[in-house]
């Protein structure tokens, strides 16, 4: 979701394909239903074109070719559209991006748009979003402009035009890109708790209850259905020491969602997991290399004229050695060593950490 593709295709299924479907357990057609209905990615056929370059700001592992939702299944019959047809916005997360998105992606930045071409039926299934944030779109207090228009779990009824969803999931992901002054190698610092730009000799200073107020960390309180928080950070390898130390602060960073009930989201140490993977050079990504306005019909950019790039390996995260000082992934057996794919190119450091919705002894 969050990547709309176009009008659903026609009905590739037969009566004969999916009569064994009805013999089935609820439980296994609810199964099949969900690996029919996940987002997919749109395969390139024979336009290479339809992936995207390796040095574009959205490239990166999960995110190497435009995705789509293939709906047929629903358009075989009344029965499987009964029970299937709801899936596809619980079961796929729903992204955006302040900025920096693919150019194909409609409504990249408006998640009201977005929620709009949904059903109230649909938009009560949304779960999970998934928000690629510039560090200084989070920083300037532009948290409530990404909602303007949605009623997010509130117990009371939304006004007339908005759109209710209820998430319980969110993700957010700071890229290499997205932190201030990465081109000029400025040494990385955040701080949700401190409004404006935080400089990495400010981390951890006290602020005021006033400033404190309108930081994007004190805003989660307005998603009282939110459960989980998921922020993945990336940098460059050379960074590693910096989003190290600013990882060793985060896990204590409590997001407040009912304060005076004592509920934040609080860090579960255990959820962290540190992985690298091989992307475009730094210098790369600085030029940016445009290709061309995104054709919706080929399902590729137009080239403009321009020779044909060849196709990136697919990005790949790979989980770094669970001796290291941040590794934390329990299926990495002692010993073993992250392996990257042969490249020429950087080689990016990712951590993920999770918050939970709990209650808090004060």
């Amino acid at each position: 979701m969050g990547d709309p593709q176009g009008p659903c295709p026609i009905s590739t299924y037969s009566p004969i394909d999916i009569a064994p479907i009805y013999g089935l357990p609820p439980e296994i057609r609810n199964r099949i239903y969900k690996l029919a209905l996940e987002s997919k990615d749109v395969l390139p056929g024979e336009n290479p074109h339809a992936i995207y370059q390796q040095n574009d700001f959205y490239y990166r592992p999960g995110y190497k070719q435009p995705k789509r939702i293939q709906t047929a299944l629903l358009q075989t019959c009344q029965q499987i559209y009964r029970e299937a047809s709801l899936l596809p916005p619980a079961i796929n997360e729903h992204t955006f991006w302040f900025y920096r998105s693919p150019p194909h992606v409609n409504d990249a930045s408006s998640p009201v748009n977005y929620f709009r071409k949904m059903t109230p039926k649909q938009q009560a299934q949304v779960q999970h979003l998934h928000l690629f944030t510039q560090q200084y779109f989070l920083e300037d207090n532009n948290w409530s402009q990404i909602w303007d228009g949605l009623a997010l779990g509130n117990d009371k009824p939304g006004l007339r035009g908005e759109c209710m969803i209820t998430p319980k999931k969110m993700t957010i992901t700071l890229r290499h890109t997205d932190w201030w002054f990465w081109e000029n190698n400025d040494p990385l610092g955040i701080d949700p708790f401190r409004p404006g730009r935080t400089r990495a000799a400010q981390m951890g200073e006290a602020v005021s209850p006033e400033d404190a107020a309108r930081s994007w960390g004190n805003r989660f309180s307005s998603i009282p259905c939110l459960e989980e928080l998921v922020i993945e950070f990336e940098t460059i390898m050379r960074k590693k020491d910096q989003l190290d130390a600013i990882i060793q602060q985060a896990l204590e960073w409590k997001f407040p969602m009912q304060a005076d009930n004592g509920l934040y989201l609080v860090a579960d140490h255990k959820s962290k997991s540190v992985y690298t993977w091989a992307g475009a050079k730094e210098a790369e990504l600085k030029r940016q290399r445009r290709v061309g306005p995104f054709n919706a019909e080929t399902g590729s950019e137009s080239q403009s004229g321009q020779a044909q790039e060849p196709v990136p390996a697919t990005p790949i995260l790979v989980p770094i050695d669970s001796q290291s000082e941040l590794g934390t992934n329990s299926d990495i057996s002692p010993g073993d060593h992250h392996q990257l794919p042969e490249t020429n190119g950087e080689e990016f450091y990712v951590v993920f950490l999770t918050w939970r919705k709990q209650r808090v002894k004060e």
